[in-house]
């Protein structure tokens, strides 16, 4: 879970924030990004639990019956949608990110081909 040693949530976003920036391996990135998008205490599931109840209590504040809700109060479904499939782009990129390196891969250096008549002889 996301914690700043003093608390201050603002200081443990811009730990993020610095975190990746100073990240020198494809894991460090892939750490940072599971703190954004895992799935219980990731920011974005979290985020995402924060507007499914916002939503949830604007449309029973308004009184509106299920899919009658005004529309900016209708549209925070499928902005907590968005917010879960970033969370998936996230961690399909985390994922890769966590693979070790691959080495580049040389190519051979190109051999001579005989001509198709010095075969023949």
């Amino acid at each position: 879970m996301l914690a700043a040693p003093d608390g201050d949530r603002d200081a443990a976003l811009r730990y993020l924030a610095e975190r990746v920036s100073a990240a020198e391996t494809s894991s460090e990135v892939a750490e940072v990004l599971t703190e954004v998008a895992a799935p219980v205490h990731g920011l974005l599931p979290l985020t995402r639990e924060v507007i499914v109840r916002a939503w949830i209590a604007a449309s029973d504040l308004h009184g509106a019956a299920p899919g009658e809700e005004p529309e900016p109060i209708a549209r925070l479904g499928s902005t907590a949608n968005s917010v879960s499939e970033a969370a998936g782009v996230i961690l399909r990129a985390r994922n890769h990110a966590a693979r070790p390196a691959q080495p580049p891969t040389t190519a051979p250096a190109p051999g001579r081909a005989q001509s198709p008549v010095s075969r023949r002889r």
